[in-house]
């Protein structure tokens, strides 16, 4: 009898820590990978801007009406897809184009945009393993790949074409002072944008203004299969995660973002003397045309 409650007890310790370890709710049922590497977090899941993906959780319950445990786990796992996706979409229809338009309302402009990007959403893919609480509710995380959205919304004519570039090309302004943060003769690898405190929030196709609202940087500048495929900048939490990333890694040029600008707060003001300096480096070298350029948020 002694033993039998011994094993009844340590059973019961055992299934303890096993729900405590599967217990979570929302982004914070993510897989840690996913959360180290996310720039921007939701109550339901996060965006990854480094590498253009929207993670999002959802959590599904068993069907009491199921008669075996397996059909019940099944059906939890079911509802807890179908939630993910729910939860996906809505983070998609948030993710800004630019700083003035979200990707929702360019599926409320186009039905076309609204049809592709259903479709998109049933080609999704799970990350991770399912983490199952001891009451059988089932949470999952999926994932989907802004180059995906990128492309329904050039395809629709909501993405910016980088073919008109010469209509936004405008004369370098002459000034002495104060100085540029890099020299028009140096070779760089890529641009760092350090936009830390300036409130400047993450989109598809930012873009880069001098003081005046000269525009020095956007998608119109990008070849195109770079911009659809990994967006016309970059996205990291910190200056040093921004210079090792392989976007910009060698020797970037790293000027300060001044203030954000732009209707939802999406695009970035610089000094004069640095968008000076981008307009003459963008002549002479192939960073900014290979987008290689990255904003630390």
């Amino acid at each position: 009898m002694k033993g039998f409650i011994l094993s009844a007890s340590l059973l019961f310790a055992l299934s303890t820590s096993a729900f405590a370890e599967d217990s979570c709710t929302g982004a914070q049922c993510l897989p840690k990978s996913v959360k180290d590497s996310c720039t921007v977090q939701t109550v339901g899941g996060c965006i990854d801007w480094e590498q253009g993906i929207v993670y999002a959780t959802g959590m599904g319950v068993p069907n009491d009406s199921m008669r075996s445990v397996a059909q019940k786990r099944y059906s939890a796992y079911q509802a807890a897809r179908v939630v993910a996706q729910r939860n996906l979409l809505q983070m998609i229809e948030e993710v800004q184009i630019d700083s003035n338009q979200t990707v929702k309302m360019g599926m409320l402009e186009n039905d076309e945009i609204n049809v592709q990007v259903h479709g998109t959403l049933k080609q999704v893919s799970e990350v991770g393993k399912p983490k199952v609480a001891g009451d059988g509710s089932t949470w999952v995380t999926m994932k989907m790949y802004l180059r995906d959205i990128r492309s329904i919304l050039e395809q629709n004519k909501q993405f910016e074409s980088v073919e008109a570039e010469s209509s936004h090309k405008k004369d370098v302004a002459k000034s002495a002072a104060p100085k540029a943060s890099g020299d028009a003769n140096t070779v760089y690898t890529g641009l760092i944008i350090d936009a830390h405190r300036s409130g400047v929030k993450p989109a598809m196709s930012p873009k880069v203004f001098g003081p005046a609202g000269d525009e020095v940087y956007g998608s119109f500048k990008i070849e195109r299969e770079f911009a659809l495929e990994f967006g016309v900048a970059g996205y990291v939490k910190t200056l040093a995660q921004a210079e090792s990333n392989e976007r910009v890694k060698g020797h970037p040029l790293v000027i300060k973002g001044k203030k954000a600008s732009g209707a939802k707060g999406s695009d970035v003001k610089i000094s004069q003397e640095d968008a000076q300096l981008i307009k003459q480096l963008e002549r002479s070298q192939a960073f900014l045309r290979e987008g290689r350029v990255v904003i630390v948020l």
